[in-house]
């Protein structure tokens, strides 16, 4: 009896943490139009701190995911995506490019030309 009652009150303990197990997911960010891997994705957890970045071949690896969580891939130059979490070990991302361009901004130097008339 006494046995019993240890392991279904173990049982009990033991049966929220389940709930709250912590997933982790991996997989590569890729260019949608060439295929190629982009290397400094930011992958963070929406509404937390949890992130990573991708490797220098697209890859990365994120632990600490629940069920439900959304996943928000973004790169400068891409358009964000948002892509919920449930439960997959691996989610592959194409990103596509933004169709907003960046501004150039050219440096040439400072520094003042003055010229004079009258000379050579």
């Amino acid at each position: 009896m006494r046995t019993l009652f240890k392991s279904t009150l173990m049982l009990l303990f033991m049966l929220p943490m389940s709930f709250f197990a912590q997933q982790t997911v991996s997989g590569t960010v890729t260019e949608s139009g060439t295929g190629l891997p982009i290397p400094g994705v930011n992958i963070l957890v929406q509404g937390t701190s949890n992130g990573t970045t991708t490797d220098f071949d697209g890859n990365y690896s994120l632990s600490g995911i629940n069920e439900n969580d959304v996943l928000v891939f973004s790169y400068i130059g891409f358009l964000s995506q948002e892509i919920p979490y449930n439960g997959q070990t691996n989610m592959n991302i194409e990103l596509e490019e933004s169709a907003a361009t960046l501004e150039e901004v050219v440096l040439i130097g400072y520094g003042s030309i003055t010229h004079q008339h009258g000379t050579v």
